[in-house]
Parts: structure tokens; C-alpha cells; sequence
């Protein structure tokens, strides 16, 4: 057994980021009101009760990747349901923005790269990024917006969204920034994120019944799936995704080359991902004893749900694709390492989910402090198998047409 090594290097963890956003906060205040006073943002705001019962115009913020943008979908519905009559613009992540296009529950998707989210993921920010952020916080400003709801509870949306000048302001303080709330919503921190959103949506007025992601698709991306998976002529698949947004949230390639020689003998093996997947997919094929199916970096994202909605079952890391497969409802076996599996969990779907029992996780770390990533590196590829093979039986009634357009 390898031992877990100490940790070399300064890890801002959750509860420092708030200890340093507390000092800082009387400063923050003070720009604050100051801004207000400048801006005429003060005059304008209002108490949540002052608003009328619908016909508002309103801005939901949810500003990050693929999966926490699909688990913010069912709030975005239940806004839609409570405000039928209103206008509903979403600012999110061109990722996000391409998941959600057409929407019912959306009037607009404004695609916008944040660049405080960017940096994090470790992405280029310079001079151009800052300076789309006064051009973005202008443009929405002129929308003169009735209601502004940030679902992440992360003070600097929570202050990107204040910026723009909305008259009521409903978030939740989790990560700070309760004094710029109109309405704080105290959402249950340990909830499935699902939940969570639903709980911030629910201070707007919505109703917070959970409810499972959707994904809207179209007649074309049926049938650009249908094109792409033409080789199989027919024949069942399992559908593999590789990577994840980290490295610390990786099975390594070899576990699912073996996962992939052991499942691959009845159905056929499809792997699925974006242009940043193509290392691994070409370790992985290197390693599987017979030819796969590369869709890699071939579709869009909407396209690359087609195909999952088709599959037998969804195998792949703690990643965006298997929150779309979930949301066109196929059968999931994931991995969780890093990550809290209570909150980020697939939602609404037949699932096996396999962590591994350490003293350091869930820690909610992309950067590991241990290099071996041991809580992805210790799941065994034979339990992966078994767990596959157990939910194939138990999902094993003939799966339903892929779901018909709805736009």
C-alpha cells in the first residue's frame, strides 16, 4: 500500500478563503456603497415584496462548466414555472450556453467566460478578459433587470451580478457576499446541487420540489448521432469517457483499457469527448485488445448526448458528460475522488457510484497534494466490471426511442 504523503505546498481551502474574505469585507463594503451612490443602483433597489407577481425581467447567473450548468437546469424550470409571463436571461459559460440553448424555461443564453472562474481551471486570463468584463457589466445594465439570481454562492458572481444593477438581488451566502443580498437564501450547504440551486431559486418564489435535469435535442442531433454510430450497424454499445476537467479526477487509462477488454466482448465500446481528450483516447486504444469506436472531438455537445441517449450504459470519470448522459437518462457507472459524491452526484438515473475510503477526500481539491491521485488510482478495474455488469441486468428492458424534439 502506498502512504498517503503530507502535503507540500499551501492549500486555500474553504474555510481560509472565508477567513480572508472576512478581513477583507469592510473594505469591500465600503466600494460597495460607494458604487451604489455613484451608479444610482441604490435608488433602484427594492424589497423582494415591492416586485410584481410576474411580467419581471430577470438575470439567473450560473457561470461554470457543463455539469454544475445541467444541475442548475431544474431551477432554471422552476423559475420559468413561477414567472411565465417574465423574461428570463441566463449568463453563463459558452459550454454551459451550448447545453442550454433552447430551453423553454430561457427567453436568452448569453455566453461570457469569467475570467476569476478561468484562472482557476488553470486557463490564460490577461488585460483583454478583464476589459470584457466592464463591457459585459455595461450591456447588462442597459437591460434594467427586475430580479437578479445567482445559483453557485460564489461572491464574486454574487458581486459580478450586484454590478449589473438589478432592483431585487437573491443568492446565498455560503461563500460569502450576504450583504450585497436582497434576499439571502440559506440553502442547505450539504444538499445534492440540484437541490441547492432549487433551494435559491425557491427565495425568488419558485417551487423547490426536486426535480431531474433535461436536455432539449433536436431532430438534427438524432440524426448526426445516428451517422456517427453507422459502423456499429446496429449493435449495442457501452460509451466510455476518458478525461474530466482535472487530473485528479481521472481513472487512469489503463484501468479502463482492462474495464473496456472484459465488457467489450458482448457490446460494442464507443468513446466519447472533447479535442483535449485525444491523448488519452489514443493511449487507451493502444491498450484494448480490439477496435473501438473514436468519436472523440468529432461532435458537439448536444450531438455527443445523442449518442449517450442511445447507449446501454454510461461509463466515465466525475465530468460534464456524465451529467449529460444522466440528463437523456442512461444508466451511469462513475468514478468520485476529490469530489463530495453527495452533492455532484448524477441525478435521477440508475447508478454505481465507486470511491475509495481516505483520510484526505472528499476534499473538493482539483490541484491533489498527493501525486499519485490515489483516491482515482485505487479503484480496482474488477469492481468497475462487476458493478457494470450488475446494473446492465438491472436496466436490461429494451431502452426507450431516444427522446422525440421538443423545440
Amino acid at each position: 500500500m502506498v502512504p498517503l504523503r503530507p502535503a507540500r505546498r499551501f492549500a486555500l481551502t474553504q474555510r481560509r478563503k472565508r477567513r480572508l474574505l472576512a478581513l477583507a469585507e469592510p473594505v469591500l463594503r465600503l466600494l460597495w456603497r460607494g458604487w451604489q451612490l455613484l451608479s444610482g443602483d441604490g435608488a433602484r433597489r427594492c424589497r423582494r415584496e415591492d416586485l410584481p407577481l410576474d411580467g419581471l425581467k430577470i438575470l439567473v447567473v450560473r457561470l461554470d462548466t457543463i455539469g454544475d450548468v445541467l444541475l442548475s437546469e431544474p431551477a432554471l424550470r422552476a423559475l420559468r414555472a413561477r414567472f411565465p409571463r417574465s423574461t428570463i436571461h441566463l449568463l453563463t459559460s459558452p459550454s454551459g450556453a451550448a447545453v442550454l440553448a433552447g430551453s423553454s424555461a430561457l427567453d436568452q443564453v448569453i455566453p461570457f467566460r469569467a475570467p476569476w472562474h478561468a484562472a482557476w481551471r488553470g486557463q490564460r486570463v490577461g488585460l483583454a478578459d478583464l476589459l470584457a468584463v466592464v463591457r459585459m457589466v455595461r450591456r447588462l445594465r442597459t437591460e434594467r433587470y427586475d430580479l437578479g439570481i445567482e445559483l453557485r454562492a460564489d461572491v464574486r458572481d454574487i458581486a459580478f451580478l450586484a454590478a449589473t444593477g438589478p432592483r431585487v438581488l437573491v443568492g446565498d451566502s455560503w461563500r460569502g457576499g450576504g450583504w450585497l443580498l436582497t434576499v439571502d437564501a440559506k440553502a442547505p450547504t450539504d444538499a445534492h446541487r440540484v437541490e441547492f440551486t432549487l433551494a435559491i431559486a425557491a427565495a425568488a418564489g419558485a417551487d423547490p420540489t426536486p426535480i431531474a435535469p433535461q436536455l432539449v435535442l433536436t431532430e438534427q442531433h438524432h440524426q448526426a448521432a445516428a451517422r456517427a454510430l453507422a459502423p456499429l450497424a446496429g449493435r449495442p454499445f457501452l460509451a466510455l469517457h476518458l478525461g474530466a476537467g482535472f487530473p485528479s479526477k481521472c481513472l487512469p487509462v489503463e484501468h479502463f483499457a482492462r474495464v473496456a477488454a472484459r465488457l467489450g466482448r458482448e457490446r460494442a465500446i464507443v468513446v466519447v469527448g472533447g479535442p483535449e481528450d485525444r491523448p488519452l483516447v489514443e493511449a487507451f486504444c493502444r491498450c484494448v485488445p480490439f477496435p473501438v469506436l473514436d468519436l472523440v472531438g468529432q461532435l458537439s455537445l448536444k450531438e455527443t448526448a445523442a449518442v449517450l441517449a442511445r447507449a446501454d450504459l454510461f461509463l466515465g470519470n466525475d465530468s460534464g458528460p456524465m451529467h449529460l448522459a444522466a440528463a437523456v437518462g442512461r444508466p451511469i457507472v462513475t468514478f468520485f475522488g476529490p469530489s463530495e459524491p453527495h452533492k455532484y452526484r448524477p441525478y435521477g438515473v440508475p447508478l454505481r457510484l465507486l470511491e475509495i475510503a481516505l483520510p484526505c477526500r472528499p476534499c473538493d481539491h482539483v490541484h491533489c497534494i498527493h501525486p499519485e491521485f490515489l483516491c482515482m488510482t485505487r479503484i480496482p478495474p474488477s469492481t468497475i466490471v462487476t458493478a457494470a455488469e450488475e446494473l446492465l441486468r438491472e436496466t436490461a428492458a429494451p431502452s426507450p426511442l431516444p427522446p422525440r424534439p421538443s423545440a
